[in-house]
């Protein structure tokens, strides 16, 4: 059995994710209190006199014996509570397009020779993209991480071009960025490390990076090649290292994501 620690719920099946939030569940098991609790639900709901009963009264008692033995892990409203964010998201995307429209118009009309209105554009894009996909997404928290790293170097290289194409994003930001990405993945098997198999599709993700880091390389795109060379070295470690290390429990998990 697994449970999400954002909504509380119990999950029976054997699911990664829960299906209400898109968060990855951990592993739990289920104390003899637990058990003992579960069991005395049931003894109230199958308490029910022999003589016949109709549909109304058989319902009106499960739902106050479920209000009665209510312990905090019911389904949430989840849909409720994302809503809510739903009227902010929307004022704010209002609001970037009034001004970008505003920022863009005093850019014409001033006609300098950097459109800094263009710059103004992608900083408003990234932060509605990422307000929407990272923070009150509903999302798993991978999912969230590898969207934050892509946007972010997309981002970046888009205000390298705008100021020269100087090549100092894919050179700099690109490498470190699967750095980092390799030293979050760390911590977070770390901190769930009764699920640490769950991170090994973003290990193969960032060995994937690190391939095209290797290959901007090769074609002097990046000419700064020991920052790539790192991105490389330590995403294929990781990848190796948990392949070898986590042995049948590492495999399974592959064979489980690529349908073998």
């Amino acid at each position: 059995m697994t449970k999400c620690m954002k909504c509380g719920v119990y999950i029976a099946d054997n699911t990664d994710k829960c299906p209400l939030c898109q968060q990855v569940v951990a592993p739990v098991e289920l104390s003899s209190d637990n058990h003992q609790g579960t069991e005395g639900v049931f003894e109230q709901h199958n308490d029910v006199p022999d003589k016949c009963v109709n549909d109304t009264d058989i319902a009106a008692k499960r739902a106050d014996s479920t209000a009665s033995h209510d312990n905090g892990t019911r389904y949430p409203d989840v849909k409720g509570a994302s809503r809510k964010y739903r009227l902010l998201e929307n004022i704010i995307l209002f609001l970037s397009i009034v001004g970008q429209i505003v920022l863009t118009t005093v850019d014409y009309m001033t006609d300098n020779e950097i459109n800094w209105s263009f710059i103004v554009l992608l900083v408003v894009i990234y932060a509605n993209v990422t307000l929407r996909l990272a923070i009150v997404g509903r999302n798993g928290y991978i999912f969230k991480i590898v969207s934050t790293f892509v946007f972010t170097v997309l981002f970046l290289e888009g205000i390298d071009l705008l100021t020269g194409a100087s090549g100092w994003a894919l050179t700099f930001v690109f490498p470190s960025a699967i750095l980092a990405m390799v030293l979050a993945t760390i911590i977070l098997m770390i901190v769930n490390i009764r699920n640490w198999q769950s991170y090994m599709m973003m290990q193969l993700f960032l060995v994937l990076m690190s391939v095209i880091a290797m290959i901007l390389v090769a074609v002097k795109v990046i000419w700064f090649p020991y920052l790539a060379m790192g991105a490389m070295g330590a995403s294929l470690f990781l990848f190796l290292g948990t392949l070898i290390i986590g042995d049948k429990r590492a495999r399974t998990e592959l064979k489980r994501r690529f349908h073998i």
